[in-house]
């Protein structure tokens, strides 16, 4: 058994300009202490679209059905958020790319696609994607890489990486698997798999391992008998968070 191809969150190269688009976009994204008063630092804050507004999303078309079976992948979001999803093509040739959120369709290397975290698309340059997506289309578990990679473009973590999941990593053994399938370093396998620390400027819904924003975790990556199989669809405590998020 591997692990299901994973990702790479595009992380922003100034952390006031990822805030300062977060708070312009939507003023709810400011961080708050539990008293109810805004903190000042930047570094923690959510990078939510405002809600009611419409997301201009634009696919990279080569007439090879790609552009539709991602666009009907995200649109089973749908149902979930108070947006409107306008979709667009993107050409190579074009000098300059539309779109809030603009997706590649490209071969990967080692298969591990990226995106940007909701808002933080809006500090990436307009000649450049913000989310880059296989071409195995009809492969077992595309739809689900899509549903995932959107979730990011929404402003969602991943869910395995929640304070509260305690699944019982072996460390050792899941660098070693990480590194032979996808390359990883120890740094990356820190940083995209093993838990978060609990930022207290942010509200944290419960741990769903169901959630399709969660990796599928190999037996072989924990102590004792812990794994969980690849989520495929989006879960119920998926569709009640962005209902939340985006009322």
């Amino acid at each position: 058994m591997t692990i299901a191809k994973p990702c790479l969150i595009q992380t922003p190269t100034d952390i006031r300009k990822s805030y300062e688009a977060a708070i312009s976009e939507n003023p709810a994204n400011a961080s708050y202490t539990s008293s109810g008063r805004q903190k000042r630092a930047v570094g923690a804050h959510t990078k939510y679209w405002k809600s009611g507004r419409t997301l201009k999303i634009a696919i990279t078309d080569y007439g090879d059905g790609g552009f539709e079976i991602v666009k009907n992948a995200i649109k089973k979001w749908q149902p979930y958020v108070n947006l409107k999803f306008e979709f667009v093509e993107l050409h190579d040739n074009d000098e300059l790319f539309e779109g809030d959120i603009r997706i590649y369709l490209t071969s990967l290397t080692n298969g591990v696609g990226k995106s940007a975290i909701g808002t933080d698309a809006l500090t990436v340059s307009s000649l450049k994607p913000t989310m880059q997506l296989g071409t195995n289309y009809t492969s077992t578990g595309y739809e689900a890489l899509v549903l995932h990679e959107f979730g990011h473009a929404l402003g969602f973590m991943h869910e395995h990486q929640h304070p509260d999941a305690n699944i019982p990593w072996n460390r050792e053994a899941t660098y070693l698997q990480y590194n032979r399938e996808v390359g990883w370093s120890r740094d990356v396998v820190d940083g995209a798999v093993f838990p978060m620390p609990r930022d207290t400027g942010l509200t944290y819904e419960p741990y769903d391992r169901h959630s399709i924003m969660h990796y599928n975790v190999l037996n072989i990556c924990t102590i004792g008998d812990w794994e969980q199989a690849v989520n495929l669809k989006l879960s119920a405590g998926d569709k009640a968070f962005a209902r939340k998020v985006y009322p």
